[in-house]
């Protein structure tokens, strides 16, 4: 019962770390263009915009994927954590690919955006299961 909530607590620390992070490599990648007074847009509203936008996408995405692998997971019946590591990492890239592909074809800004969100969220979530978990 107490994992349940760590999926609500990991998407609450994940949505404004990942905004954050994502908004701080876009600034430092458009550093040097010349943007139009009417196309600039401040750093705290993209993290603010994106931290909107990332709650939900968890929320409606983000929950029953996390499901789904936990229950893959299981399934599996790994002993080590370090093999549940690298299973749920790899199937939480396969998710954060395949979402980018379906919303953004074609677009490789896309795929770092979403993979820094979606990493963010496993690791997040990881390491409060981990913290949490009976030995």
């Amino acid at each position: 019962m107490k994992k349940l909530y760590l999926v609500p607590i990991s998407i609450l620390i994940a949505a404004p770390l990942s905004s954050f992070l994502s908004a701080s490599i876009d600034s430092l990648i458009s550093l040097n263009e010349e943007l139009p007074k009417d196309e600039y847009f401040p750093f705290l509203n993209g993290v603010i915009i994106g931290t909107l936008y990332e709650l939900a996408i968890y929320c409606i995405i983000g929950i029953p994927v996390t499901l789904i692998i936990d229950a893959i997971t299981y399934l599996v019946g790994l002993r080590t954590d370090l093999k549940v590591y690298l299973l749920q990492f790899s199937l939480y890239s396969i998710s954060a690919i395949t979402l980018t592909y379906i919303l953004f074809t074609d677009n490789y800004w896309a795929y770092l955006i979403v993979g820094i969100a979606v990493h963010t969220y496993f690791h997040i979530l990881f390491f409060l299961k981990k913290k949490y978990s009976k030995p």
